[in-house]
């Protein structure tokens, strides 16, 4: 394959690792700074910002993305020496393309525009470098083994040396701040004499909610003694007024956590575990959460209970709560962005 020739399957790798690129970037501002909306969104079924925070964007303890940049790379490299490497190395890229679509549409249900330009750039290298495989170069055994050397370097350096930003901040070990729970039953954490009081309004199967109130915990573990967070539910699935297993689950639990004094542990562990998911295995909640399972099931299979979670609901609408994480300071309701930026300029 001449220089000329060699063009068209280089762009396309070009074109993979740039995109790879931005999604890393993506992936990052999304994990820290859960304010900042993803430029690639098309609503709930198209966004970027989704598929970067559920928890298939991290593969092998490095995010989805890197892979890709190593990937296209390594490919990059072979296309333009014209290598017959760039066959298997461009089918393998194109089948995992379908693999990782597959779990955006059947396990995240919703998709991310920049990942199907990956995807699309996958399929092309892999059908023009198909269809000119006998004007490639053989290769070596030397080009797989550096070619493997590097990419792997790469891939330990980023598990080894890169902080993982996608985790999230957890309590599930202790919590040692101070809390409580206000008068009118919502849970409380932090300072017992507040400079500034957030109320936060979430939903545990909300990924975006998860990632926010991660961060508002790290928030308030830098600012124990000036900040206080007050616990609102806002599940946005219905509560039927007989139980099962799907309704209001995920509040449910946390409410019954509660009455055993594991509220906040309960919170951290719902956020790691109900995003994404129609229910919740509340055998795993026991053992992890070191509850009575008696109490817990027979709290969680009440109807009290479940009118608990059903009057959370309502209250959330009252106060014309419409998406979650929403934020209350001083009575007035703010986007994620915003009441970071103002909790930030008080503290």
């Amino acid at each position: 394959m001449d220089q000329a020739q060699r063009r068209l399957p280089a762009l396309l790798a070009a074109a993979g690792l740039l995109c790879s690129l931005v999604l890393e970037v993506v992936h990052v501002r999304a994990y820290l700074d859960p304010s900042t909306g993803s430029f690639c969104s098309a609503g709930a079924a198209a966004d970027c910002g989704t598929v970067a925070l559920s928890r298939y964007s991290v593969l092998g303890g490095v995010p989805v993305p890197v892979w890709g940049i190593v990937g296209f790379a390594v490919m990059l490299a072979a296309a333009l020496r014209g290598s017959r490497m760039l066959l298997p190395l461009s089918a393998f890229a194109a089948v995992a393309s379908v693999a990782l679509l597959a779990v955006e549409l059947v396990a995240i249900k919703s998709v991310c525009l920049l990942c199907e330009a990956v995807h699309v750039s996958s399929w092309a290298l892999f059908y023009v470098v198909f269809r000119r495989r006998g004007e490639l170069s053989p290769w070596t055994r030397d080009e797989w083994i550096n070619s493997g050397i590097a990419g792997a370097a790469v891939l330990f350096g980023v598990y080894l040396f890169v902080p993982p930003y996608w985790a999230l901040y957890s309590w599930r070990a202790g919590v040692h701040l101070p809390h409580g729970v206000q008068a009118d039953g919502n849970p409380w954490i932090g300072a017992e004499s507040p400079r500034a009081t957030v109320h936060e309004y979430v939903d545990y199967g909300c990924p975006h909610c998860a990632v926010s109130a991660s961060q508002m915990r790290r928030l308030l573990a830098n600012n124990a003694t000036k900040l206080r967070v007050v616990r609102h539910q806002y599940p946005r699935m219905s509560c039927p007024k007989e139980p099962n297993p799907y309704s209001c689950a995920f509040t449910r639990a946390a409410l019954c956590a509660g009455e055993q004094g594991r509220f906040w542990e309960a919170d951290t562990w719902l956020f790691e575990h109900a995003p994404g998911k129609p229910k919740l295995d509340l055998d795993l909640a026991i053992r992890d959460l070191a509850l009575d399972g008696a109490k817990f099931k027979a709290c969680f299979d009440a109807p009290a209970t479940l009118e608990r979670a059903e009057a959370a609901s309502r209250a959330a609408k009252a106060a014309r709560v419409v998406d979650t994480p929403t934020y209350f300071i001083d009575g007035k309701r703010l986007p994620a962005g915003e009441a970071f930026a103002e909790l930030r300029s008080r503290l």
